[in-house]
């Protein structure tokens, strides 16, 4: 008898609760696909906070302090960066609801912090979530900004499709965009 099972995707039904406490499923998700990678000594990627200057805090109980008011310092530059066979890695995640990526939700410093990265001989690119087809693409960064210097507002699907990198998705990792940078930079060597 064949054993069916779920193979969970970004609107599964398990990351339901996620969706309400977070508000930030995509990041949730690639955040525990960094962490599979790195407890099978895969890779070594995380997460890089927003530096933020805390302005006020309360403090309803000596154990229970919350911060009220803060503001960001700096612009921060990309949300992921780590090694991967020796290979710096630097990238940027965005999501849309819609069928393509508008530019705007890009700002200009981390398009240079990773073509800068790229010069520099690391692996940038950007990677990016349709919710309304629940699909995710990889997109070099070199190729993004060709996309950008065409006067265009927006990445359509199918462009994506066209310059883009599928990144699938399953339960172990969630987001197996290793994959991906395995066929796109180390089969090119």
């Amino acid at each position: 008898m064949a054993i069916k099972y779920p193979v969970p995707t970004i609107n599964s039904e398990r990351n339901i609760k996620v969706i309400k406490t977070h508000g930030m499923l995509f990041e949730n998700n690639l955040n525990l696909t960094n962490e599979y990678y790195l407890s099978r000594d895969i890779a070594l990627i995380y997460k890089k906070p927003t530096p933020i200057q805390i302005v006020r805090v309360d403090y309803p109980q000596r154990s229970k302090a919350k911060i009220v008011e803060a503001y960001y310092k700096i612009p921060s530059t990309t949300d992921y960066n780590g090694i991967y066979k020796g290979k710096y890695i630097d990238y940027e995640a965005k999501e849309t609801e819609n069928l393509s990526f508008n530019f705007k939700h890009i700002f200009e410093h981390q398009i240079n912090h990773l073509v800068k990265v790229k010069k520099h001989g690391g692996i940038a690119f950007v990677i990016i979530y349709f919710k309304k087809i629940n699909e995710i693409y990889l997109i070099d960064i070199e190729q993004f900004v060709n996309e950008m210097k065409s006067d265009k507002k927006s990445i359509p699907i199918m462009r994506m499709k066209e310059i883009g990198y599928s990144v699938s998705q399953g339960y172990a990792p969630l987001i197996d965009y290793l994959t991906v940078i395995d066929n796109v930079y180390f089969k090119k060597a």
